[in-house]
Order: C-alpha cells, then structure tokens, then sequence
C-alpha cells in the first residue's frame, strides 16, 4: 500500500521514531493498518499495507543491516526470477526477499529483469547508497526531498508533510501543476516546493557524490508493424503472458461495463481449476435517469458475464452514497483527482471489498495503449497543440485577474507543452498526420496513464482491495505504439485490433460496440447541484485558502446556472476546484 523511509550518513535516526511514525500515519490519513517501521544509525524505513514489504540482510557481527529493502507493489513475474535466483519456485517468499538477493545479484541492474506495478528502495549501507526505482508505466508513484544532507522518500508526496523539516510551501508552479494541468501532472514535479517524483522507468542513485537519475525503459521508434494477422496472434499472446502470473492467484472479481476493454479483461481474468470472478457493474441510479449514453449498459453487461459464465451482480448507486463517499475518496488520494468518476470508483469497490474479493480487474489502460480514446482519432483534438485530454474543464478560466497576472497559465501549460513533445520519438518517413497521432500517443502513454493509474491504485488502496490492470502493460504498450493507426484501429473502429483479439469469445454485439461514458457523479442532477452549493460556500468563506484567487464574478456566474444535463463539464471543474480547496486546508499550505 505504501513505504516512506529516511536516509541520514551522520545522524542517528534511532533516535527519529516520532517523525518516521508521523510520515506512516500521513500515508494512510491519520490510520495505522499493519504497518511496519524500522530504524537503524543512518536508515529509517516503514511500509503498510498488503501490498507492501520490507527485507533486510546483515552479516552477524555488524548491528545493522547491510542492506535493507522496501517495495509497494507486486511484482508480476515472479516465476521467471525464481528460477534465475533460485532455480526453483519459492511461492512462500515475499516480492521484498527475492527482490533484496536480485540486488545482491545483479547490483542496479535488477531494473532489467524485474517486472511488475511498483516503488522499490534499497539502502545499501556498505556504499552507502540509496536507490529509488519505479515501474515502467508508473503505476506506483515515489517522491522524495533532499533535508539537512539527508533524503526523505514516501509514495505519497503530501505524507513527507509530517516530517518537521518539510514545509507546506507552494510556488506558482506548483499552483500551475494543480490549477492549470491538473489533475494530470509533469512527471517528475512534485508540487510541493522543493519535493520531486521519480521518474516512471527511472532509477534513481543516491550517494556521497550526489543524484544520479538514469531511465532504463523509454519509448522508441521501431519498424511499423503492417500484418494484421501477426498484430492480432502478438496481441493475444502479450495478454496471456501478463495474466499468467494473475491466473495462478485469480482475482475474486472484474468490473465489467459492457465496453470491449472490460470484457477483454474479463475474459482473462479467469483462473485456473475453473475459477470465475464475480463480474460487477456500477451504475448511477437517482430521481432523473443520466444521460443514455452515460455509465454502464447493465443489459450488455450481462450478456458479457453470461457468455463468460461469471456470476453478475449490479451496484446501483445514488447520489446520497456518492456525498457520503466523496471526502473519503478525496481523502485516498494524494492530489486532488476527478471527484465525480472518484466517487462512484470508491463505492464501488468498498462494494466489493464487502462481498469479499481482495483483488479486481479491469479494463483501464486499453484505450490508452490501443488508442481507443477519442482525443487519439478526432480531427479537432489532433489539430490542436495542446494536452488532448479533457479532463476536468480549465479552472484556471475562473481565477482573478492578479491570479492570473501572478500564474500566467497559458505560457505555462504552453511550455509544459512544448517540453513534452520534444521527446517524441518519430519514425522515419511519417506524415504530418502520422506525427501528430503519435505525438498525442506519446503524451497519452507518457503523462496521463500513470494519472490513471496511480489514481486508481490509491483509490483501490482505500477499498482494501488489490487492482489488476491486465492492458497497462509496458511491452504491450511499446508494442502498439510502433503499429500503424490502421491496425490498431481495424475496420476504421477505435480498438479494432483488441476487438479481433478476442473475436469469439464474447457475444458479437459486444464487440462492436460504441465505448460510453464511466459512470460519473457528474451526470447525476442532486450531485451537480450538492456541488454548486459548495463552491457559492467557498467565495462567503475568509477561511477558504482559494478564495483569493478566484474571479468572483465569473465563479457566481458558474455556481447560478441551473444543474441539468449537459452540465456535467461544469460540474467536474466545480468539483475539482472544491477538491483544491480541501487539499490547500487539510495540508496547510502556503501559498507564495
């Protein structure tokens, strides 16, 4: 679930138990759950959670360890490097264990043999040096700060808050992180002055001699892929292959939507010896019906669950449900997120914690990785040179005129922008077009997957259950983003090469279906208008850290426009703002 950790060569972190114990709590929002720590001269460490683990090796006449290792995540596969270390299977030792004696092993250069969803920091104390290691896709996110010739480290950048010598302090580009790409962030900026994040597929070296950061896995240029036939056989075996591992140990249940992406994953979430997930669907329920193509086709869904023989189970969910989760979702994650989609994840799957699955599968990161979203394949979103998501609005629109002065919000999402797309790596030969759908493919892969995944780790972390995302895969994903549009998208249909992945197996009307909007909060009349109210709220509040930065005028104007259908964009940048404010409180922020 999480690990936090303090490295110090001349201090006695022995001595440093109140400030490690206040960096565990802040990870899990005030509450202890199985959590660990451990302290040494010059290294300090705590993990919680199931999905984390700690591993230690010293020689027995030196009291501390020689090397100490912390992991949140799982590693996927673990056979592979059973055999490479061991030569046999171990299925009773921890990630953390064989993780620590493949450091022993291959030094470094672990990162190349190691697969999986994680955040990894060893201490070797002999060299003194600390290492800071992140997934390929970055599913696991990992910050740290340099204090007093020390290093913090935590998996949630707002948890380094509680140590005393980090100060709840944020710039104007920290404010333009939140403000104005947000919820998507620069990889690599932490927010917060003065705290960075590493770096998906990065390896961070900290020693005497400084950082050394290098990137062991990056996107690349390859020959285009032209054969239909091969691209469908490679993506069937890439997906046996990521979900063998999960096979041995099935998930006890798989969201299902009636989309391709979440009956494609279905269809490999199937154990061995017969076993069948429960199948769920989450969907919005309330005095006015949401919008026909909005939320989870129930109907298609079942059709799904009954071809695949899984048993189906509906969770309709109302808006009295989602105000009383809201806080807690807004609670579970690290940075403020979409409060809306938020919402309705986090019933869901405190749902389904409560039926008794520990671990759910889902679709999310096909259309990423097939190109499947819209902003991939529409005319108007590739013509235009900006981030194509779309996020929650622009609530940097509703600043005030010395915000706005202070931020500059457009020069800042430009150059972001632009520094972005410098690292596009093009094939030789391409048209404009070909250029420009790579390029959105680049930032999709490369900025937004590791927003969603990350989010709704967090999210899952929150609900006591363990995600599986069979379609975020990162040679999956190298795969694809070298094969032409025209093979991903067969027949000219947005994830046509998936949908001929996996031709019958799933009912044929499925397959072709028109993917739909998740089930949002937003699209629900009694949230949109709850959430209206809260913002006219923020502006009477001289508490309320960003109310001087908000253009009353144009905020009263928002906040007066009747709630109804069509107003779930309104109501999403509305959410997102109110989620702002709460972060700027509970954290104490100063604003500079």
């Amino acid at each position: 679930m999480a690990i936090t950790g303090w490295i110090h060569p001349k201090r006695d972190l022995r001595d440093e138990r109140p400030a490690v114990n206040a960096m565990t709590v802040a990870l899990t929002a005030g509450t202890l759950r199985r959590d660990v720590v451990r302290l040494a001269r010059h290294a300090a460490f705590a993990h919680l959670g199931l999905a984390s683990g700690y591993a230690d090796w010293r020689h027995p006449e030196r009291p501390d360890p020689d090397l100490v290792l912390v992991i949140d995540g799982q590693l996927t596969n673990r056979g592979h490097l059973d055999e490479q270390l061991y030569g046999r299977a171990r299925p009773l030792s921890a990630d953390a264990e064989v993780l620590l004696h493949a450091y022993r092993t291959w030094g470094p250069g672990l990162v190349d043999r190691i697969d999986g969803a994680y955040a990894i920091a060893i201490w070797d104390n002999l060299a003194r040096q600390l290492l800071l290691i992140r997934d390929p896709l970055g599913a696991r996110t990992l910050f740290f700060t340099l204090v007093d010739g020390g290093i913090i480290f935590a998996t949630r950048a707002t948890a380094l808050l509680a140590h005393p010598q980090v100060k709840p302090v944020i710039d104007a580009d920290g404010l333009n992180e939140l403000l104005t790409l947000g919820p998507v962030r620069t990889p690599g900026h932490g927010v917060l002055d003065e705290v960075a994040e590493v770096l998906p597929a990065e390896i961070i070296q900290a020693g005497a001699d400084g950082l050394r950061r290098r990137s062991y896995w990056y996107l690349e240029a390859d020959d285009p892929r032209p054969d239909a036939a091969t691209a469908v056989q490679v993506v069937r075996q890439a997906l046996a292959e990521t979900t063998a591992a999960h096979r041995t140990r099935p998930a006890g249940a798989v969201l299902l939507s009636r989309g391709i992406a979440s009956g494609a994953a279905a269809v490999y979430a199937a154990g061995t010896s017969g076993h069948r997930p429960a199948a769920w669907t989450l969907a919005l329920t309330g005095p006015q019906d949401p919008p026909a193509d909005g939320g989870a086709d129930v109907d298609q869904a079942e059709r799904v669950a009954e071809q695949l023989r899984l048993r189906h189970d509906v969770f309709a969910i109302d808006t009295d449900t989602l105000l009383d989760t809201a806080h807690a979702a807004r609670e579970a994650l690290d940075f403020p997120c979409e409060a809306g989609t938020d919402a309705v994840l986090l019933a869901g799957l405190r749902r389904i914690a409560a039926a008794g699955s520990t671990s759910v599968v889902t679709g999310d990161g096909a259309n990423a990785v097939f190109g499947g979203y819209r902003w991939l394949h529409e005319p108007l979103t590739l013509a235009t040179d900006d981030f194509p998501w779309p996020g929650v609005g622009d609530p940097a629109e509703l600043l005030n005129a010395d915000a706005r002065r202070h931020l500059m919000p457009g020069v800042y999402r430009r150059h972001r922008y632009e520094q972005a797309t410098l690292g596009v790596p093009h094939q030789a030969g391409a048209d404009a077009l070909a250029r420009r759908r790579r390029t959105m493919a680049y930032l999709t892969l490369t900025r937004y997957v590791p927003y969603l995944l990350t989010r709704l780790g967090q999210l899952a972390d929150a609900a006591g259950v363990t995600l599986r995302t069979p379609f975020a895969d990162w040679l999956l994903a190298a795969y694809l983003f070298n094969t032409p549009t025209g093979l991903r998208h067969l027949l000219g249909i947005p994830n046509g090469l998936l949908r001929h992945a996996v031709a019958g197996v799933l009912p044929d009307e499925t397959i072709w279906l028109r993917p739909r909007q998740f089930p949002s909060a937003d699209l629900l009349h009694g949230w949109q208008q709850t959430r209206l109210d809260q913002l006219r709220d923020v502006l009477t509040d001289r508490e309320a850290p960003l109310r001087p930065l908000l253009d009353r005028d144009r905020v009263t104007d928002l906040v007066t426009r009747p709630a109804g259908p069509g107003g779930e964009r309104g109501t999403a940048t509305v959410g997102y703002l109110l989620d702002v404010n709460a972060w700027l409180q509970r954290h104490h922020i100063s604003l500079t």
